[in-house]
């Protein structure tokens, strides 16, 4: 069974989707996905063949709106916060023949991070 990870580098929190499973006795933690810095809020999203194919052919026509995008994100079973969130790109893993969405968000200054956290609060 998988399970949400954190790992501090720099003192920032990174988040990966992880499972431990035993290899020669020894239980080692195996890698399946990066999420983010925000767990509720993936910065990647896995996505089938299908899907990848489907979407870069929309993209590349011009005939794609964000609103019908993240439609599309959010039948896959994704939830996309929209806030901040300046571009997207499409990705494919040689390694693992993998298809994956990457969401990126606007750098918060230190000021406008003050205030956001003020409306949450």
């Amino acid at each position: 069974m998988s399970f949400i990870r954190g790992k501090k580098v720099g003192g920032v929190i990174y988040y990966s989707e992880v499972e431990n499973v035993r290899v020669n006795g020894k239980v080692v933690q195996k890698h399946i996905r990066y999420i983010g810095r925000d767990k509720d809020n993936p910065d990647h999203i896995p996505i089938e063949k299908v899907h990848f194919g489907y979407i870069a052919t929309r993209l590349m026509q011009g005939d794609l709106s964000p609103s019908e995008l993240f439609g599309m994100i959010e039948k896959i079973g994704s939830h996309v916060n929209r806030e901040n969130l300046e571009r997207i790109g499409l990705f494919y893993d040689f390694k693992k023949n993998s298809f994956s969405l990457s969401l990126y968000r606007k750098r918060l200054s230190g000021n406008q991070k003050d205030a956001e956290d003020v409306k949450k609060g």
